[in-house]
């Protein structure tokens, strides 16, 4: 069990935690929102430069924005640690998030960890 109180984000408590992505020669924390909404974990484009990812070897698709403006996603597998476990997360890098935050999706966690967000205790729980 890995449990994380939530974070202040915007004036209020949110589920942001941090992890640790393993980049080309280490491993990097990062504070993510944890959204089960979301079916895919994206992270800014600038979390690539740092994690050393290069874009042109990750598999491109596109999601349309406001505007019907056309926005590249860039994919790879990278693995995360969350405590003490590692698993490996399909991670999508984007420019369209803005200043808002990093996102953690489904994919690659919600499958590998039953996940109990509590609202009430302003908790999130990894099992």
């Amino acid at each position: 069990m890995i449990r994380f109180d939530y974070s202040v984000f915007r004036d209020n408590k949110a589920p942001v935690i941090p992890v640790e992505f393993r980049g080309r020669d280490r491993w990097h924390n990062l504070w993510v929102y944890v959204d089960s909404g979301a079916s895919l974990s994206i992270l800014h484009m600038y979390e690539a430069r740092r994690l050393g990812v290069d874009l042109r070897g990750c598999r491109k698709f596109y999601i349309v924005v406001a505007g019907d403006r056309r926005i590249p996603v860039y994919v790879k597998d990278l693995k995360m640690r969350l405590g003490r476990r590692v698993v490996t997360v399909e991670v999508g890098f984007c420019s369209a998030l803005g200043g808002a935050f990093n996102l953690l999706g489904r994919k690659g966690v919600f499958d590998k960890f039953r996940v109990a967000f509590d609202d009430r205790r302003e908790t999130l729980t990894f099992y």
